[in-house]
């Protein structure tokens, strides 16, 4: 039974999250901390998230949206843009592959 007790932000009930709000702390985290294994290839070149989202993760959802299936994972339109409007979507992992910023040799 869900109680205003036991409910979260409306995206968890007792230690279950949701893949959406899962997916916003891994962004932050990404970008922010800095013993993140993958913080060196976002924060550390500088990606960084919209203030708006940084505290607030329903004003994320509202952008994003619901996760279409589990296969998707969130990511940016321009790899080398920040997690803000206009540059984040749901992918599929062939959407992710085709999106990657490519490293030099």
């Amino acid at each position: 039974m869900v109680t205003a007790k036991n409910l979260t932000h409306g995206h968890s009930v007792g230690h279950k999250t949701t893949a959406e709000f899962r997916a916003w702390c891994s962004m932050k985290s990404r970008c922010y901390v800095e013993t993140n294994e993958k913080y060196p290839i976002y924060g550390g070149r500088g990606i960084t998230v919209h203030d708006a989202w940084l505290t607030d993760f329903q004003a994320f959802y509202d952008h994003v949206g619901p996760k279409p299936e589990p296969r998707y994972s969130l990511d940016r339109i321009d790899v080398n843009g920040n997690y803000e409007p206009g540059n984040v979507r749901w992918a599929t992992p062939s959407q992710q592959r085709l999106n990657q910023r490519r490293m030099l040799a």
